[in-house]
């Protein structure tokens, strides 16, 4: 089996996967090794070596394996995408229960490849630009997509995690709830909110479950909608969601949905599997078993 690994170069775990994963995969694969150099680089990679190999395995964490999905989607023979959760965000591969762990992924490379949704956003960029994004796992409006931005800022001195949990402190304490409306078929809901999001995957922002029931195959997108919540309220919910329990109140709200639009009063940002992806409004719709993945 030609096995295709695309290697977030800046990962902290490098060390271990050159070590101990990389080693069992070759000894039992055709396995060739693309290392990034440039942000966006892992998207690029996948797009020009994607159709060099059966397997792709994105070996990162939420924001490679975006990357790889977006180049694999420009291809017209996509080979099998997998992950090796070795970035600092591993959302997606948690809540799938997949391990950097070489003899795990050699039992998961036996396995029948698992038809799997992905959702694509079509907004646009701050000029107007049209933009069309695929995402694996989540995608957010409110205070995701500022984290995602202030992380940025924050000085690389401080390491992946260091910036996240810096950002994540300055987003509760300066982020103000917007002005956000969501309209589907199934559902609709206009007001303000801390944060909405539309998962495909379980969890997003360092294992939070906004949606600890949805599958991957079902066609459905499930919606979360933490309204204009007190900020001490809001963190005490957020345990709630850490532990994988759903939040009852009046200002949370879950539903489900395959195509909704998500706009906004003001401007306003969108992130998908934690990178910043462009301007709401914004149409997300749901692709049913469009890819086949490794999990």
């Amino acid at each position: 089996m030609r096995v295709g690994i695309i290697l977030n170069a800046v990962s902290r775990k490098k060390r271990k996967f050159y070590s101990s994963i990389l080693p069992a995969l070759q000894a039992h694969h055709q396995t060739t090794v693309f290392e990034t150099k440039f942000a966006g680089h892992a998207r690029d990679l996948a797009a020009t070596q994607g159709s060099n190999c059966d397997v792709l395995l994105a070996a990162g964490g939420d924001g490679t394996l975006h990357q790889v999905l977006n180049g694999i989607m420009t291809l017209p023979n996509r080979p099998v995408l997998g992950v090796i959760p070795i970035g600092s965000g591993n959302d997606f591969a948690g809540a799938s229960e997949i391990r950097a762990d070489a003899k795990y992924l050699l039992e998961l490379l036996q396995n029948p490849p698992h038809s799997t949704d992905i959702g694509k956003i079509y907004c646009h960029d701050n000029r107007g630009n049209a933009i069309e994004e695929y995402f694996m796992n989540v995608c957010s409006a409110g205070m995701g997509p500022t984290t995602v931005a202030e992380m940025a800022n924050m000085p690389s001195w401080l390491g992946a995690q260091g910036r996240y949990l810096a950002a994540i402190v300055k987003t509760f304490f300066s982020h103000q709830p917007e002005e956000l409306e969501l309209v589907s078929e199934q559902f609709s809901w206009k007001g303000s909110a801390r944060v909405v999001a539309i998962a495909n995957g379980k969890s997003f922002g360092n294992k939070i479950y906004v949606a600890p029931q949805a599958n991957l195959d079902d066609g459905l997108f499930n919606l979360f909608v933490g309204g204009d919540v007190p900020l001490a309220k809001f963190l005490w919910y957020l345990q709630h969601l850490k532990n994988k329990q759903k939040v009852n109140a009046r200002q949370v709200h879950y539903s489900v949905a395959s195509d909704l639009v998500l706009s906004s009063a003001k401007p306003a940002q969108l992130e998908a599997d934690g990178e910043l992806i462009g301007w709401l409004p914004a149409t997300i719709r749901m692709h049913n078993n469009a890819i086949n993945m490794l999990r």
